[in-house]
């Protein structure tokens, strides 16, 4: 997929707009609302491996790090 398509589905999922894609503070409140963790997690936030099963179920994404877990 091409950068351009890519940052396109990306923002469709999240329910942005690509331009929000670089907005830290828009940012910030989708990946807390949709719990997609952050590098700066806050106390209740999904951190790590939880985070990435959310991400790749919001996003419908295989990562294969998580297919490894899954093993």
């Amino acid at each position: 997929m091409k950068i351009k398509d890519a940052k396109k589905y990306v923002a469709d999922k999240l329910g942005i707009a690509v331009s929000e894609l670089t907005d830290a503070a828009v940012m910030s409140d989708v990946r807390e609302d949709l719990k997609i963790g952050s590098v700066y997690s806050t106390m209740g936030s999904p951190k790590g491996i939880e985070a990435k099963f959310n991400i790749a179920k919001l996003l419908d994404i295989e990562i294969n790090s998580l297919n490894r877990f899954k093993r």
